[in-house]
């Protein structure tokens, strides 16, 4: 019993934190509250995550609930992955046209086009 009330307080804090904080479509945040409340459930009634199981093939509910976390995590972590290439992608793209915006024009004795250096190495023989 100890360990439900630990499990659901976790959950309650877990929501607590989606509905106030995260900048997500609604549609994302009703999503991850089915998660939470469906797991919260899980929690009160393990029983019927052991009957679910049974049901899917699996031995015990709490296997279940392994096998699912494990395919949860994966798919958040290419979303992620997916969202870091397209910032990525992005950033190349600002980057790219704030350099034809503001190009660095040769000066002249450099014709490389880079600066000349601030620390007077160019008036060494």
């Amino acid at each position: 019993m100890t360990i439900q009330l630990l499990l659901i307080t976790t959950i309650l804090l877990l929501a607590l934190v989606v509905v106030r904080y995260m900048r997500a479509p609604r549609r994302a945040r009703l999503i991850v509250l089915c998660v939470l409340g469906t797991g919260a459930y899980l929690v009160w009634q393990p029983d019927h995550a052991n009957l679910v199981a049974h049901l899917l093939g699996v031995g015990r509910g709490a296997d279940l609930l392994l096998y699912l976390w494990i395919i949860l995590t994966f798919s958040v972590i290419l979303l992620l992955y997916l969202k870091i290439v397209e910032m990525n992608q992005m950033l190349t793209e600002v980057a790219r046209r704030l350099t034809l915006l503001n190009p660095i024009l040769p000066q002249p004795g450099h014709e490389d086009g880079t600066r000349p250096s601030s620390n007077n190495d160019s008036t060494r023989p």
